[in-house]
Formats: structure tokens, sequence, C-alpha cells
């Protein structure tokens, strides 16, 4: 019973601070953390991938969000743990999440809508960009 009460006064609280100053997150940003160090070593959290498999991960991390909670990581950040990243090996991640992105919003749309992403009307597709940002997102630093 408390956790209840607590949860609507957690809500009630967040819609007062909306109305007053305006769009306030009232929860902390949920951020996928990728750290690179200068041999191409990737590091999620308590996980370790080989660049080769970054895309296959990037697409399980953020499906399994969605489907354990129906809800995506806010963003993905890139993070360099070395300063001598060699700029081949940050394309080749790049390249990897991006792929990982595309493979995940597929996946999601052929489990929610059973239809690819470009096959969906207008009003859905921004309706998914409104909802899961970081399947769109473009820059990763």
């Amino acid at each position: 019973m408390r956790f209840f009460v607590s949860i609507i006064a957690i809500v009630c609280i967040c819609r007062e601070a909306n109305a007053v100053a305006g769009p306030v997150n009232c929860f902390p940003e949920k951020i996928l953390l990728v750290q690179v160090d200068e041999i191409g070593l990737i590091k999620i959290g308590r996980d370790t991938v080989g660049s080769d498999q970054l895309a296959r991960y990037i697409q399980e991390r953020l499906f399994k969000s969605y489907m354990g909670t129906g809800q995506m990581h806010d963003r993905i950040r890139i993070e360099k743990t070395e300063i001598t990243v060699p700029d081949l090996v940050m394309e080749v991640i790049l390249k990897e999440i991006k792929e990982g992105q595309r493979r995940a919003l597929s996946e999601f749309c052929v489990l929610k809508y059973r239809k690819g992403f470009d096959d969906l009307d207008r009003s859905k597709q921004s309706r998914i960009k409104k909802k899961f940002p970081v399947l769109f997102q473009q820059t990763y630093f």
C-alpha cells in the first residue's frame, strides 16, 4: 500500500513540475554506455564485446529492454577509455551501432505491426520516432 501511495505522489509531483516549469523529466535518462579502448575492445556495462558482435549485442540490448519494460534506452553514448583510439576502429564501431539500431527497429516493427518500418504509415513512423529516439540516434559522443 505504501508503495502505491508513493508512486501516486511521484506522478503528481512530476505533473506539477511539468505544469509550472515546462517539460521536466522526473526519471533519470537511461543511457547505454559503450566504452572503447585503443585496440577496439568494447565494454558495455559488465560485458565485453568484440566489434564483430557489436551490432547483434546492441540489437539484443535495445529489444530486450523493450520486451522487459516496454521502454528502451534513451540514448547510446560512446566513450573512449584512451585518447589514442584509431579513427578506423571508431568507424567500424559506429557502423556496427547503426546496424544494431536498424536491426532493433526492424525487429520491433515486425513484432508490433507485422510490417517493416518503411511499410508503416507516416503517423506510426512518427510515433515510433518520438517514443524510441534511440533507434534513430545519429550522434553518440
